[in-house]
């Protein structure tokens, strides 16, 4: 196989991952999204280690740029799918501090009921 075959199967290789982890951020799929993401890393760092001595012709480079902005429109895409998500667990987490508060408070006032309720030692039996 030639260094720009070779090139070429790595960056079609990044163009499928890309395209399955945008799909498992549309359908919320983190965990699939992670691992297809430590691939796709090691994608990269095999486009970095290949030899660069045969350089693609003009068909080759054109194909590569598709592949590369179609590459980049995924990733724009996952991106924005993961700031929802933030938004999103943002949200929730400030939904479950106003409600750890919330029972804090209630669990102060019963304390407090409580302790008005009881009668004090030196009244109990003396009626």
């Amino acid at each position: 196989m030639s260094n720009a075959s070779e090139r070429l199967d790595i960056y079609e290789n990044m163009l499928e991952r890309s395209r399955a982890m945008l799909e498992n951020a549309r359908h919320q799929e983190w965990d699939a999204l992670i691992q297809q993401r430590a691939r796709y890393v090691a994608d990269v760092e095999a486009l970095r280690r290949a030899p660069q001595g045969e350089q693609l012709n003009a068909q080759e480079r054109q194909y590569c740029a598709r592949m590369i902005e179609e590459i980049l429109e995924h990733d724009r895409a996952i991106r924005d799918q993961l700031d929802a998500r933030c938004e999103e667990l943002t949200q929730l987490i400030g939904s479950s501090r106003r409600q750890q508060a919330l029972v804090r408070a209630y669990n102060q006032g019963q304390g407090m009921l409580s302790q008005r309720t009881r009668p004090s030692r030196g009244t109990e039996g003396h009626t």
